[in-house]
């Protein structure tokens, strides 16, 4: 187990706070707390703790694999290009009253097994978050920089090298066999990229990503920006009045914050107020939009938990999400408070969930 973590670990954290990095504005973590947390890590009387030992361990059969790019799946993009992230529409099926199955049919809460795999790209992107996360927090805790350096060439094989980088855009995302190539719906796939942004800041900090590989990065996430914003899916996608549309808004203000664009990301922010919460929040807390799903407790906590999470980046810039409430009464908190009773089990869900 590679644990070199005592007094450089200190060292670490003292240099850290006497240089100011724990002002850095992570994404989806406060540093100060992470630098807390790893002075609370350090060995006691020669004793790693607990989730140090599993998360090293981890790390340690995460270093004996090659990156994932979205080289390996096996098929491909309409484009032709391999480099275009690939994913199909999971509740799509083939139609059995066709000969060729053509077009799919949807069965709304259904995942189709064959819209996962190595068919497509979900499951590599899914391996990428994980490993630049597990590998990055590793070097993090215990300043092993062979941690770092593999979470780098994860990086650096996805994001850089023209070999097996993947194109800035998901145009091909959840596409339906017979019917498209790609849909605004595939834009959600990405919305957990906080998990894969905060780690890119930490190593950042560490100096651990070289100076090209951190602007071919930072590049990459400019042009990804930029799609999401001005490209005809994007645009279609900020439109959505559920789910979709407010995980499309913690993809943007995420991307603003790793990006440095603090203005643009209160601007957004604050446009969550009337084109979110008013919209899709009941002043009794219901969220009808994931009410109307086949899994509509799944959908309603996972709508609440991207609002949550807005309302974390607010805080960030001074944008007061969390105790907003409109005129008529709707709120982040009433919408926490609906769903309480039926998350803990208190009370039986009156609608539907599959």
């Amino acid at each position: 187990m590679r644990i070199a973590m005592a007094t450089v670990g200190l060292c670490h954290l003292f240099i850290s706070l006497a240089t100011g990095q724990d002002d850095v504005a992570l994404v989806s973590a406060d540093y100060q707390q992470l630098l807390a947390k790893k002075h609370e890590y350090q060995p006691i009387d020669g004793e790693t703790p607990a989730p140090i030992r599993s998360l090293v361990a981890k790390a340690d059969r995460l270093l004996q694999q090659e990156p994932v790019t979205v080289m390996q799946k096996k098929q491909i993009a309409a484009s032709g290009d391999k480099h275009d992230y690939l994913s199909l529409a999971p509740y799509w099926w083939p139609d059995p009253k066709t000969t060729d199955g053509l077009p799919y049919i949807r069965r709304d809460g259904r995942v189709n097994p064959t819209t996962r795999g190595n068919n497509v790209d979900y499951p590599a992107k899914q391996h990428l978050f994980d490993r630049v996360h597990t590998l990055t927090m590793a070097g993090f805790y215990t300043d092993n920089p062979e941690y770092s350096q593999h979470a780098v060439a994860q990086l650096e094989a996805w994001f850089v090298d023209p070999r097996t980088r993947m194109t800035p855009h998901l145009q091909y995302a959840q596409g339906i066999p017979g019917l498209n190539d790609g849909r605004c719906f595939g834009i959600i796939e990405w919305c957990d990229i906080d998990k894969l942004l905060t780690p890119i800041q930490v190593l950042r900090t560490s100096q651990a990503i070289p100076g090209p590989t951190d602007q071919a990065i930072t590049q990459w996430f400019e042009s990804y920006l930029q799609w999401l914003r001005t490209s005809e899916m994007g645009r279609t996608e900020c439109e959505r009045l559920n789910n979709h549309g407010t995980w499309y808004d913690v993809q943007i203000v995420g991307l603003l914050l790793f990006l440095g664009k603090k203005m643009e990301m209160r601007d957004v922010l604050e446009t969550v107020k009337a084109k979110r919460i008013a919209t899709q929040i009941e002043p009794d807390g219901r969220q009808p939009h994931e009410l109307a799903r086949t899994k509509s407790l799944s959908y309603s906590k996972m709508n609440l938990s991207a609002f949550q999470r807005l309302a974390r980046l607010g805080e960030k810039v001074g944008v007061d999400l969390g105790s907003y409430e409109t005129p008529d009464g709707r709120s982040i908190t009433k919408a926490r408070a609906f769903l309480a009773p039926y998350i803990k089990g208190d009370k039986k869900w009156d609608y539907q969930q599959l």
